[in-house]
């Protein structure tokens, strides 16, 4: 099985890089900057924002994974025009080329549970609900995630195309200024935490779950369609932090939450319903943070 990431050393496309090492598959890549972390056939240099991708070589692949994106990690602070193109002008070209090319294998694209918006309702969301929210965006990422699920539930193609709406994602790998390793930097280096209330809920998912379920999609040729990726774990900004001080053996400081703001606080309740995607393979997660804090 060979298979092509477009967008080189970002968190989940080095996820998905790795596992086809470990299971020997072909592994052909585009993108900014040299892959680091794993091994790969062919390396294409592109600025998807100025460049097109060589489709005769895209359409040689059995899988084709868009991995690229702008927006995730408000720290960056990445312009608009950049977070539309990636998101959304981007992806559209390529699945147009691919269909004019008369691309027979499948096409992977990712959407984000944060397309719900701002709502408080506190249940698992299902493909519909996101898809169809007129909830408020809070931001152009939000935005730009939707615009390009509302064209994937649209448009029409012959090839298979897979697009799948992610909870968070963790592994050790990720930023360090996410919650997670945040934390438990602070807590081995003695430094003071300050996070929000806590008390928004996110639904988290393991790295490496997601290049598992596609093998599982893959071998089960699962049909094209928008499908939830449910994570393992579904817990509040609190209840993570609580977890990871009690990993180290600590108590929670009294005066940590409160004391800081962020953009996203008024989307409460974020998770994904994954249902349809059981059903459909039997893919469920099966790593939960706590099998994972040591490893950061």
């Amino acid at each position: 099985m060979k298979v092509t990431i477009l967008g080189t050393n970002g968190f989940l496309s080095r996820a998905i890089a790795v596992y086809c090492n470990s299971k020997g598959y072909p592994l052909n890549m585009y993108g900014l900057s040299e892959p680091k972390g794993h091994a790969y056939d062919t390396f294409h240099h592109i600025n998807l924002m100025s460049e097109e991708p060589d489709y005769a070589d895209l359409v040689q692949s059995d899988i084709i994974v868009y991995a690229s994106g702008a927006g995730i990690q408000s720290n960056l602070k990445e312009e608009n025009n950049l977070i539309y193109s990636l998101n959304v002008t981007v992806p559209i070209k390529i699945c147009n080329a691919l269909k004019a090319a008369g691309y027979k294998g499948c096409l992977i694209t990712f959407g984000s549970v944060f397309e719900m918006g701002v709502t408080k309702e506190e249940r698992f969301f299902t493909e519909t609900d996101v898809l169809t929210s007129t909830c408020p965006a809070p931001n152009d990422y939000t935005v730009s995630k939707r615009m390009l699920s509302r064209f994937v539930d649209s448009y029409k193609h012959d090839f298979t195309h897979w697009h799948f709406y992610i909870p968070t994602i963790y592994g050790e790998t990720e930023n360090p200024l996410r919650l997670i390793p945040y934390t438990i930097n602070a807590i081995r280096n003695n430094e003071p935490l300050h996070f929000t209330a806590g008390d928004q809920t996110r639904q988290y998912i393991y790295v490496d779950e997601v290049p598992r379920m596609i093998d599982m999609a893959y071998s089960k040729r699962l049909p094209s369609g928008i499908y939830n990726i449910e994570g393992k774990d579904t817990l509040t900004v609190r209840e993570i932090v609580t977890t990871i001080h009690h990993h180290f053996g600590k108590a929670v400081p009294d005066d940590c939450f409160g004391s800081t703001q962020r953009a996203d606080t008024g989307m409460k309740y974020l998770a994904l319903d994954g249902t349809k995607l059981k059903e459909a393979i039997g893919f469920e997660a099966t790593t939960s943070l706590t099998d994972v804090i040591g490893r950061y």
